[in-house]
């Protein structure tokens, strides 16, 4: 393609996305696509002679939109919202642009340098000490893969690098009932096992319980295990619940464990001053993941890893062929020695233009009016009879469930998910569900940064039509 022709185009689907965003309202927020469906709209076989991009980009419209969910939708509800903030939309133009990969610093010195100074910015932001080396990863299952990987890398003793784990010892890490399941996951790839992880009971707040882990601990010493690492959670996925970080860093100083804290979604809220809290204790974690692409309005994917141990990623992960070596590798770091890939994009830019595109305020403010919404959110349902709310709210979700007198534990279940399925069904907004206490729990989770007041207003409503009409 000629560059006349590139720039023509360029600027027809710049155009075709600016209506997009502007008009994400005309689309229903969840496909109604059924399995097999999108993919039989597709020919069987590839094009034998290229095609002229402006029929190519008619087809997103015609054969790629109505497969979409729309994540950017203001009225997403579901999981944790992810939305594209214009700056990080041009962010990703740019970085597919320049296409450079960051491996080495000798292969882009600035997407090295760059990452380094953007990730500095966040920490000063999220109000982290100094000295931390962050590292951009693409999702926060693989910043907790990555950082259990180092966790297993400083148990003393162990050569897991050299020797794998067969026929050395048992290890045995912990986490909550309510962390997310990359941490079992991580367990899986590592060779620790599902019985490897041993899962702490909950209190009523749905945070881990400090003296369950304490025991727990001392029971597997006993029993010929290697505790060496405990995942905390600021903000658990099922529940946004805050785990005491400053008792269960107290206790893994004093095992001398690992101390991981995930803080994907939750962290974000301490670029707040007045929620600086959040994140207290994880100061002394030895790495703590937080991910931009969920509530910092930047496109999906980019996860920050933070550590105090950068020499111990760098143990567990560095492995340097001779065509990779350069003579800058004494003096310049090279970011592929912090992780699994080898390979990686220049997700740093998009996360700078968007840090100075909105400022630290411009994102506090968003960020505050998400948690303001939520909290509207919460006394609409407690002032309601016919619904109760099922979890503390720290954040910007809210987990309720509707309330049917005389049904059983599992009638009311039922008519939760029909509830649930009668207003993802109507296009105008998208939640999704949980499990609390063996109940089916709705949730609300506001982190758009299109939504509005009155689309939470309109959710509340559609929730209420269909609780009215028999339809929940």
């Amino acid at each position: 393609m000629d560059l006349q022709a590139f720039q023509k185009e360029g600027h027809r689907l710049l155009d075709w996305i600016t209506r997009y965003l502007g008009e994400l309202e005309r689309y229903p927020v969840l496909a109604r696509s059924k399995p097999g469906q999108v993919r039989a709209s597709f020919p069987s076989s590839p094009p034998g002679e290229g095609e002229p991009l402006p029929r190519i980009l008619e087809d997103v419209e015609r054969l790629i939109v109505p497969g979409l969910t729309h994540w950017n939708h203001p009225g997403f509800f579901a999981y944790f919202s992810i939305s594209a903030s214009a700056p990080g939309i041009l962010g990703e133009l740019l970085a597919a642009a320049f296409n450079v990969n960051g491996m080495l610093w000798k292969t882009s010195p600035v997407a090295t340098e760059l990452e380094a100074v953007t990730l500095d910015w966040l920490r000063q932001m999220l109000g982290l000490p100094p000295g931390l080396f962050g590292v951009i990863q693409d999702t926060a299952s693989a910043s907790t893969l990555v950082a259990l990987a180092a966790a297993r890398e400083a148990v003393p003793g162990l050569e897991a690098r050299r020797r794998g784990l067969v026929g050395q010892a048992r290890l045995r890490m912990y986490a909550s009932e309510e962390a997310h399941s990359s941490v079992e996951k991580a367990g899986l790839v590592l060779g620790i096992g599902q019985e490897g992880l041993r899962k702490i009971p909950v209190d009523g707040a749905f945070r881990m319980d400090p003296a369950a882990l304490a025991r727990a601990i001392g029971e597997d010493r006993r029993a010929g295990w290697t505790p060496f690492a405990v995942t905390a959670t600021v903000g658990t996925t099922s529940t946004t619940s805050i785990d005491p970080v400053p008792r269960v860093a107290e206790i893994c100083a004093g095992e001398g464990l690992w101390l991981h804290v995930d803080a994907a979604y939750g962290g974000a809220a301490a670029v707040l001053p007045e929620r600086r809290s959040v994140l207290a204790g994880c100061e002394r974690a030895d790495s703590l993941v937080m991910n931009p692409h969920k509530w910092l309005f930047v496109p999906i994917d980019l996860s920050v890893l933070y550590t105090r141990k950068p020499e111990v990623l760098r143990a567990a992960f560095s492995l340097v062929p001779d065509y990779l070596r350069t003579p800058e590798d004494a003096v310049a770091p090279n970011l592929m020695d912090y992780g699994v890939s080898l390979g990686r994009r220049f997700r740093a830019l998009k996360l700078w233009m968007v840090l100075r595109a909105f400022g630290q305020e411009g994102i506090a403010d968003r960020i505050r009016e998400h948690i303001r919404l939520a909290a509207l959110f919460r006394s609409w349902v407690e002032a309601d009879p016919g619904f109760e709310v099922a979890a503390p709210s720290p954040f910007s979700l809210v987990c309720f469930r509707a309330r049917f007198p005389g049904a059983t534990p599992e009638e009311g279940d039922r008519r939760n998910e029909a509830l649930l399925d009668a207003v993802n069904a109507s296009g105008e907004a998208y939640l999704s569900h949980t499990k609390l206490g063996g109940r089916t729990t709705l949730r609300l989770a506001i982190g758009n940064i299109r939504t509005e007041e009155r689309h939470v207003r309109r959710a509340w409503d559609l929730l209420r039509e269909a609780a009215r009409t028999g339809r929940g």
